[in-house]
C-alpha cells in the first residue's frame, strides 16, 4: 500500500466514503455495486474487514494527519447494518481520523430499516445528515422498480428522521418511461408533504438502470420520456419547489429556505452546500478516501479502486494485512479542469481564485467563454455563475465544458450501453445551440 505514502500530500478538502454493498433486495433502477444479504454473519465479517481497512489506511501519514470535512455512507443499503455494526465502525472512525473540522456526516437509509435503535446508534457516532430513498410514490413505478418498502414505512421513517436530525433528505426520481406531467406533479406533492429539510430530485438515467427494467417498460408498453418533456418537468419542478419554500442548492438538490423565496434572485442558494459532493465535484485538492468493496479513492493524479468482489475483500483483509485494489494514474492538469467542468455546472458557481488557469485545458476555457456569450454562464469579479437557463441545462454543461477526450470516452460508453440487448433510451443529448 505504498501508494498512500505519496498521494494526498496537500488536500484542501477531504471526505471519507464507506461503501456498504448489501441490500435486502435489489431495486431495478439501481446502477451501483450491491448484492443481496440476509444473514448477520456476513454483516459481522464485512464490518470487521471494513474496520481493518480503516486501521491499515490510517497508519499512513498523508491519510491520518489531515482533517476530514465530510463522511458519507453509501451503498447498497448502509442501514442494513445493525446498531452494533454502526457503533463499531463509528468508533474506529473517531479513533483514527481527525474530525475537528467535520462539517457533515451523511448516512443513507432504506425506509424499511429506519428504526429507533438504528437512529440512536447513528446519532451516537455523530451522523448529522440522514438520507432516505423514496424514488416515487406511484404504485405503478414502485412495482416496476421493485421497491419493497411500503408507503406507511416511508411516512414513519420520514417522521422519525425529522424528529432526530437537523438535516434529512429524501431521494426522488422523475422522467420514467411513460410518466405523465400529472403523475410527476402528484409525486412531487407527496414528497413535499413529508416536510424534510432537503429533497434531491433526479431525472432517471436510463443508461445505467438494469436491463430488466427496460424489459418491464416494454412489457407494459411504456415509451421513453423525451428530453424535451424532462426539461419541462424540470421547469415545473423548480417553480413548484419555490412555491413551497424550497430553493435549489445544486443541479438536483433543494433545501427548505429561511429567506424570502420570492425576492431571491440567485439561481442556486448559498444557504447550504452538500459537503461530500464538494469533494467529489470540487476543485484541485478536493479528495475522497474510499473504504469497502468497490469503493474508490480520488486524489490529484490518482484513482484507487478497491476490488468489487466482496467475499475476496473480506477474506483478504481478515486473513492478511493486505487486499487488492487497482491504481489509475492521470494527468494532474485534469484536476485544474474540475472546477470549471464539474464544480461550476453542478454547484452553480466556481470561485476564480481556486483555479490555476495556466493549467486548465484551452478547450475548456474556450467553451467557458462561448457558454458566457450565449447566456448560460455569467462572469462576476470573483466567480463564474450559472444563469437560470444554464442551471436548467447543467447536465449538458457538464458534458459541453469537458475536453474532447473526455467527451469521447462518455460517448463510447453511451454507445456501448445503448447496444445492450433489451435496452432502449430516449434521445437525451439535446444540442445546446452553439459550437
Amino acid at each position: 500500500m505504498e501508494i498512500f505514502d505519496v498521494v494526498g500530500d496537500l488536500p484542501k478538502n477531504r471526505a471519507l466514503y464507506f461503501h456498504i454493498p448489501f441490500c435486502q433486495d435489489i431495486c431495478a433502477f439501481c446502477p451501483f455495486s450491491r448484492e443481496v444479504c440476509k444473514d448477520e454473519e456476513t454483516l459481522d465479517l464485512y464490518t470487521d474487514a471494513l474496520i481493518k481497512e480503516i486501521y491499515l489506511k490510517s497508519k499512513y501519514k498523508n491519510i491520518k494527519k489531515f482533517p476530514i470535512n465530510a463522511i458519507f455512507f453509501g451503498g447498497g443499503t448502509p442501514s442494513i447494518l445493525k446498531p452494533r455494526h454502526i457503533l463499531k465502525i463509528g468508533k474506529a472512525i473517531h479513533e483514527n481520523f481527525d474530525l475537528s473540522q467535520l462539517k457533515e456526516f451523511s448516512y443513507e437509509m432504506n425506509a424499511k430499516t429506519v428504526t429507533p435503535d438504528r437512529v440512536e446508534a447513528l446519532k451516537s457516532i455523530g451522523v448529522t445528515h440522514a438520507r432516505m430513498g423514496v424514488q416515487t410514490f406511484n404504485p405503478k413505478y414502485r412495482e416496476l422498480f421493485k421497491l419493497s418498502a411500503t408507503l406507511e414505512q416511508i411516512y414513519y421513517g420520514a417522521k422519525l428522521l425529522n424528529d432526530n436530525f437537523k438535516y434529512v433528505c429524501i431521494d426522488m426520481l422523475y422522467g420514467m418511461h411513460g410518466q405523465t406531467i400529472d403523475e410527476f406533479i402528484r409525486d412531487l406533492n407527496c414528497a413535499i408533504k413529508l416536510n424534510t429539510p432537503t429533497i434531491d430530485i433526479y431525472p432517471i438515467n436510463n443508461l445505467v438502470t438494469q436491463t430488466r427494467l427496460s424489459t418491464e417498460y416494454k412489457n407494459h408498453n411504456l415509451n421513453a420520456t423525451s428530453g424535451l418533456t424532462k426539461f419541462l418537468m424540470n421547469v415545473i419542478l423548480r417553480e413548484s419547489m419555490k412555491n413551497n419554500g424550497y430553493l435549489p442548492h445544486n443541479g438536483h438538490g433543494y433545501i427548505k429556505s429561511s429567506k424570502n423565496i420570492f425576492n431571491n434572485h440567485n439561481v442556486v442558494t448559498d444557504e447550504y452546500r452538500f459537503q461530500y459532493h464538494e469533494a467529489v465535484y470540487g476543485y484541485k485538492g478536493h479528495e475522497v478516501i474510499g473504504f469497502g468493496s468497490a469503493a474508490c479513492s480520488i486524489f490529484d493524479g490518482f484513482l484507487i479502486s478497491n476490488s468489487s468482489n466482496t467475499k475476496k475483500y473480506i477474506n483478504d483483509l481478515l486473513n492478511s494485512n493486505c487486499y487488492d485494489f487497482d491504481i489509475y494514474q492521470y494527468d494532474k492538469k485534469v484536476c485544474e479542469n474540475k472546477g470549471i467542468c464539474l464544480h461550476l455546472p453542478y454547484h452553480g458557481e466556481v470561485e476564480k481564485s481556486k483555479i490555476n488557469y495556466e493549467l486548465v485545458d484551452p478547450e475548456v476555457l474556450s467553451r467557458l467563454r462561448l457558454a458566457i456569450n450565449h447566456g448560460l454562464i455569467i462572469e462576476k469579479e470573483d466567480k463564474f455563475e450559472l444563469t437560470q437557463l444554464g442551471w436548467y441545462w447543467y447536465v449538458n454543461l457538464l458534458y459541453y465544458l469537458s475536453p474532447t477526450s473526455d467527451q469521447k470516452k462518455l460517448e463510447d460508453y453511451i454507445n456501448g450501453r445503448c447496444l445492450e440487448k433489451n435496452r432502449f433510451v430516449e434521445e437525451w443529448n439535446i444540442d445546446l445551440g452553439f459550437n
